[in-house]
């Protein structure tokens, strides 16, 4: 299987993988909460931990937007109503709002044809109708106006995410992209299932999942920033090599 990034062999990525589905799973249908939310809050130390092994630097916003998806994490391990649920959904939100400005620079490379900018447009206003939809349908049924705020907000970070990602895809199908998309996608499944489990269904099988797409998305996340800084290090790297050979060559010539 050819490599599609540095961070780790394959097989390690791949293992770490089957180790989150396989918990996950037995660890949900036998109704062991405590080590489905430990195992979750125990994802963000392992893959920071893995990235700087390979690599000393990170951007400062990456490191807002894992720390405040942790702490996100944290409180909603902690439990699902008070203080603790809306301080997870704000956590959560402002790490999408984070992910929206990262996307919000890539645009200005982003060239679409009018057919896929029209086709991306109807998406959107289609998705925004459905949201308002359902949050007019859901707004008699929560108590805490709060929560309803915080949760339509994190929901309309999500939409906006989705948005730019698949329009960055789709101007520029590169490897980047496609992990950037992926890992969109996987928070989207992720916190939709996490609503229907929270408010509506208690399944298992749902928890499980909703558990799953989450840890996939943050490895993930972490592979794209991985990639993303090693870039930034080649570029710098050839930028200041490339100043020496001047000046050496402008020493010689003198």
């Amino acid at each position: 299987m050819e490599r599609w990034h540095a961070l780790s062999p394959n097989w390690a990525t791949t293992l770490l993988l089957v180790l989150i589905v396989s918990l996950n799973l037995l660890c949900s249908y036998y109704g062991l909460s405590v080590v489905t939310k430990t195992t979750a809050l125990t994802i963000v130390p392992i893959v920071l931990t893995v990235y700087f092994y390979r690599q000393k630097i990170m951007a400062n916003i990456f490191s807002v937007i894992f720390m405040l998806y942790f702490f996100g994490i944290l409180f909603n391990a902690v439990g699902h109503l008070g203080l603790s649920s809306k301080l997870s959904e704000s956590c959560f939100t402002g790490a999408y709002l984070l992910m929206i400005f990262v996307l919000l620079g890539k645009l200005k490379d982003v060239k679409l044809e009018r057919f896929v900018s029209w086709y991306l447009a109807v998406v959107f206003f289609i998705s925004t109708y459905l949201l308002y939809l359902l949050f007019t349908g859901l707004k008699d049924s929560f108590q805490d106006n709060v929560i309803l705020t915080l949760m339509v907000s994190k929901g309309v970070a999500l939409l906006v995410m989705a948005f730019l990602a698949f329009a960055i895809y789709l101007s520029k199908e590169t490897a980047q992209s496609i992990i950037f998309l992926i890992v969109v996608c996987c928070f989207v499944f992720s916190d939709v299932l996490g609503f229907i489990t929270t408010s509506y269904i208690q399944f298992w099988l749902f928890e499980a999942v909703q558990r799953i797409f989450q840890s996939l998305g943050l490895i993930l996340a972490c592979i794209y920033v991985f990639n993303h800084q090693q870039a930034e290090t080649n570029t710098n790297g050839r930028k200041v090599f490339k100043s020496i050979s001047r000046s050496n060559q402008m020493s010689v010539q003198s």
